[in-house]
């Protein structure tokens, strides 16, 4: 009989992180169907995502390890696969605001400003400066990259504690 090799850590991750990046794809689309893509509570929709993501992507490898897997492969399974669904919706999202809408640059600007505004941090005569440098981080290719590394952050974040609970550790017991 042919002993089956164990699964490879970043294939599992790959797979797991394009199904968590389309999800997340198809939420960002729906947003933008319904013109709530600045809504603030549109932003809290895709944390119980990544949550479900990683715990997903855990469980799944752990499956295909036999039902065991310590908690560095937790965590390693965890974290590659958001870096991987950061990618997909990073390319989608420098899509997006480059190709597919452009307008949407000058939204985010809009909004910003407004957020800035409402809060009252700002004191008016610096008001164009900040705006000046908040235009600078909200170009498609920095909010992509900004995306990746923040879904890399997060990946980490949700990992270290979700982890804890998909780890499964190979018995110490010898069977008799």
């Amino acid at each position: 009989m042919e002993e089956q090799k164990p699964a490879s850590l970043l294939k599992s991750s790959v797979v797991s992180g394009i199904y968590i990046g389309i999800v997340l794809i198809l939420i960002s689309v729906v947003m933008y169907v319904t013109n709530n893509m600045f809504a603030t509570w549109a932003s809290y929709i895709t944390y119980p995502i990544l949550i479900a993501g990683i715990v997903y992507a855990q469980l799944n490898f752990r499956k295909s390890l036999g039902g065991e897997m310590t908690y560095g492969q937790a965590l390693g399974v965890g974290i590659l696969a958001l870096v991987f669904a950061s990618i997909v919706s990073g390319i989608y999202t420098y899509l997006m605001y480059a190709i597919i809408d452009p307008s949407l640059q000058e939204q985010l600007r809009i909004v910003s400003e407004q957020k800035i505004i409402e809060k009252g941090t700002v004191p008016e005569e610096q008001l164009d400066m900040v705006m000046e440098m908040t235009a600078k981080f909200q170009k498609p290719a920095v909010l992509a990259v900004m995306g990746i590394l923040g879904g890399a952050f997060f990946g980490l974040i949700i990992s270290l504690i979700t982890a804890i609970f998909t780890k499964k550790n190979p018995s110490d017991e010898i069977p008799e």
